[in-house]
């Protein structure tokens, strides 16, 4: 074992104490947002009605039970292909970078520009993602952003996971 080039240097160190400041201690103003309303934002019980969206939750239930079945293929029957399974990753990672280059960055944050053939190549690799149009994804974001964990928030993390992650895809607020 090597010796503790470390602990020799350490045991010879000196303790040097920072000096005592007398000055009176810093005051740091109240932060102030950059937007304010009249309103007072109060919690309330249930201000929002919901409204199933079929179409959501039969293409969430559909997706997700053949995912299952394809996982039940793969374990029980071991007949997947590679090009199979690397076709998968590819199309995964490009729905990925639709959402998140297109429908987080580009239209929700605006964060950069892009000419129409890049919007359309971001549009269908966010469509492949099966989360709802353009639309409502950025919609849903922004007012995430403005009502962070408050009750208008619809990834609300305070209602639980259900709530934050699957309820916002298949439930929709009635304003």
């Amino acid at each position: 074992m090597a010796p503790s080039l470390s602990a020799h240097f350490l045991s010879e160190a000196e303790v040097i104490y920072p000096p005592s400041h007398k000055s009176k201690p810093v005051t740091v103003p109240e932060y102030e947002p950059v937007y304010s309303t009249s309103e007072k934002r109060t919690p309330s019980t249930n201000p929002y009605r919901w409204k199933i969206v079929w179409r959501n939750l039969i293409a969430f239930v559909y997706l997700h039970a053949s995912a299952l079945y394809g996982l039940y293929l793969i374990l029980t029957f071991n007949q997947v292909q590679l090009s199979t399974v690397f076709t998968l990753l590819i199309l995964g990672f490009i729905s990925a970078e639709g959402v998140t280059a297109g429908a987080h960055r580009l239209w929700s944050h605006r964060t950069y520009s892009a000419k129409w053939p890049l919007r359309l190549l971001l549009m269908l690799a966010q469509t492949m993602a099966f989360q709802n149009h353009i639309y409502e994804w950025v919609r849903d974001h922004r007012v995430h952003h403005k009502f962070t964990d408050e009750d208008a928030d619809p990834h609300n993390s305070r209602r639980g996971f259900f709530f934050s992650h699957i309820n916002i895809v298949t439930f929709s607020f009635i304003y």
